[in-house]
């Protein structure tokens, strides 16, 4: 399989001619282009604005290494790998495709999570959120499948739900609770987080809603406390009748 590498003018409708003779490299050390039969030549003469060469030929590979970091080579020509590049390609196509893959599979709550994520507008209908999904891992398949692999998507869409319902803020920058500094970035409060499971737990049922441990506690005692006093009032009023029976 050949290895191909252009060398290319950037201004190939005034290219005429070029010839990079020996020169010193940066180290002060003499660059000498040697030819197939190990003979020290000029240079190397370019007639045509693109040269390519395969540099898994001796020849063409040596002259690779000769011209790659010839003085001429700086600020006039482009040096592009021609095989590199395809492999690049290939590379993000196939990425591209498992992104695409993995973004028209996901549930409706992932995708709803990526979209926050991601900063998109979670208020449009679902198939029309799964489609700009879509359309993002196409375009940017790195990205998204950062988000989709993130061990901890599940705490940074928390953080993000939560500042947006001011259940958590962010003064300075520095994530807080109440009055507690929990991180001064995103990580860090996702350690926090971690660190204390029940409070994250209390947190997510307050953001869904729902009463904290604590306040079901106070409920609780109120109603007793309610019953108490309803059953002491009723004592009493029985206590009244059965003084008024005797009289």
């Amino acid at each position: 399989m050949s290895h191909i590498v252009m060398i290319k003018s950037k201004k190939p409708e005034k290219f005429n001619y070029c010839k990079f003779g020996t020169y010193t490299d940066k180290d002060g050390r003499l660059k000498e282009l040697v030819d197939i039969n190990g003979n020290k030549v000029s240079g190397y003469e370019m007639f045509q604005a693109i040269t390519t060469l395969d540099i898994d030929k001796e020849y063409d590979n040596r002259l690779y290494t000769f011209l790659k970091n010839h003085p001429l080579i700086r600020g006039k020509f482009i040096i592009e790998d021609v095989s590199k590049q395809e492999q690049q390609n290939a590379a993000d196509s196939i990425k591209s495709a498992e992104a695409i893959t993995r973004a028209s599979t996901l549930k409706d709550k992932e995708v709803n999570d990526i979209s926050i994520l991601m900063g998109l507008d979670t208020t449009i209908e679902s198939v029309l959120l799964r489609a700009r999904i879509i359309q993002l891992a196409s375009s940017n398949s790195e990205k998204f499948l950062t988000y989709v692999d993130d061990i901890d998507k599940e705490h940074r869409v928390f953080l993000k739900k939560a500042y947006d319902k001011k259940i958590l803020n962010k003064v300075n920058g520095v994530w807080k609770h109440n009055t507690l500094n929990i991180g001064l970035t995103e990580d860090q409060a996702i350690v926090w987080l971690k660190e204390n499971g029940d409070t994250y737990a209390l947190l997510k049922q307050e953001l869904r809603g729902g009463k904290t441990k604590k306040s079901k506690e106070e409920t609780v005692e109120k109603v007793e406390e309610h019953s108490m006093r309803a059953g002491s009032a009723i004592s009493q009023i029985e206590q009244e009748i059965e003084d008024i029976k005797k009289q």
